[in-house]
């Protein structure tokens, strides 16, 4: 890729905020997997090179299957007892995102960027292989099939984690102010 000084680096993850499903060790191998592409961007940028991290939404992968009861031939039946799951994608549809990513003239704009399948669909306006366009961030998710214990602890962790990136973006910004300006004379 760098002799080509073009290309696409994709991690695949879990969510489009920064914490995901499992425990502790899970989490912190998907908040990684978001994390390499930020690190890998700089010093791909200048060779052509995107790199991004993406997430699909409700995934109905095989394990999402078994655990539901259900195949992909009956797989809407699981929205009887999970409606959420009326919004799944196949693993299909985040191939297609990233074939959508893999073809775009200006994805140098994206490199860096956690991206998700809905809204590159949004963007690009591909569909799953049944010719529906799964939104994940549209939806209006039921949180009744889970335990409240769960659905506190969630909200505690994502109001946790807008406060600690509020104050990375900060640090951030008063970083930034302290790098010497660009000499744009000078080759990098």
């Amino acid at each position: 890729m760098i002799r080509a000084r073009h290309g696409l680096i994709v991690e695949v993850s879990e969510g489009d905020t920064l914490s995901a499903g499992g425990n502790p060790l899970t989490q912190t191998v998907k908040l990684a997997i978001k994390g390499l592409a930020l690190n890998m961007a700089p010093e791909l940028l200048p060779y052509g090179i995107s790199a991004v991290s993406i997430t699909p939404g409700f995934l109905r992968s095989e394990s999402m299957l078994e655990r539901h009861g259900v195949t992909e031939e009956n797989w809407r039946d699981a929205g009887k007892k999970d409606p959420n799951f009326l919004e799944s994608e196949s693993p299909l549809f985040v191939g297609r995102a990233v074939a959508a990513l893999a073809a775009d003239p200006s994805l140098i704009e994206r490199t860096g960027q956690l991206l998700s399948s809905w809204e590159l669909a949004r963007h690009y306006g591909f569909t799953d292989y049944d010719g529906r366009r799964p939104d994940w961030g549209a939806l209006a998710i039921d949180w009744s099939p889970l335990p409240p214990t769960f659905v506190e602890v969630f909200r505690t962790g994502i109001r946790v984690q807008l406060d600690w990136l509020n104050t990375l973006a900060r640090r951030t910004e008063q970083l930034i102010g302290k790098l010497p300006p660009v000499n744009r004379s000078k080759p990098c």
